[in-house]
């Protein structure tokens, strides 16, 4: 399913999304301008923090910087394009709601716990973990939270055709999730190149701060 817009919720223009976005194009950028030294230099992978941990190799805010640029770093255009139409849709709105200032925050450190929650189940993967979806994940999970009953314009690829309509956001949303949840499963005893768990462990926490922050201010 690949979201268009929420087709019931008033956005308007949200900066510290479109800055994200332009961010994240400004690293894909540098990525192809550097090549693939870049992942060497910038990205982080599980073994890091791993190594750390039980050798005391590296350094722990070197490593978390690492964290937070891999963020914004990408595996592809196909990559980059998804993440950025998934963020494009549902960021604004959430934005609007919280605040700009929080919202920044919160991305940020969903990033941050995306990252563990792969690292969690994959600890050694020298792997390196990069792309926004984990924190894009948080967006979409705390973006349910205050927008249960919106409906969202989605292009949904069939067999022989692509149909184009509107889903509840709660249903988009489940199955999603449960999309993320069974490759995470199918994953759990292999190496995978996609970080199901940050997706999961991403949303998760969209889910538990949008609540915080919604009925408990």
């Amino acid at each position: 399913m690949i979201p268009v817009r929420d087709t019931s919720v008033s956005r308007g223009f949200a900066p510290a999304t479109a800055v994200i976005i332009l961010i994240n194009l400004a690293v894909f950028v540098e990525e192809l301008r550097v090549g693939e030294q870049i992942f060497q230099l910038y990205a982080a992978s599980p073994g890091d923090v791993y190594h750390y941990l039980t050798k005391g190799t590296g350094n722990i805010l070197a490593i978390h910087w690492s964290i937070l640029v891999s963020a914004f770093m990408h595996a592809g255009y196909i990559h980059l394009l998804g993440n950025m139409v998934f963020l494009s849709v549902f960021g604004p709105a959430l934005e609007k709601r919280i605040g700009i200032v929080r919202y920044c925050l919160f991305y940020l450190a969903a990033a941050l716990v995306a990252f563990y929650s792969h690292a969690v189940m994959y600890p050694t993967s020298p792997v390196p973990v990069v792309g926004a979806s984990g924190a894009i994940a948080a967006v979409m999970g705390a973006y349910l939270v205050f927008n249960p009953k919106a409906r969202i314009l989605t292009i949904v690829p069939l067999i022989f055709l692509i149909e184009v309509v509107e889903i509840p956001s709660i249903v988009f949303m489940f199955v999603w999730f449960l999309l993320q949840g069974a490759n995470g499963y199918l994953s759990i005893h292999s190496q995978t190149t996609v970080a199901w768990f940050s997706h999961i462990g991403g949303f998760l926490l969209g889910l538990i701060l949008g609540i915080n922050m919604r009925w408990f201010k």
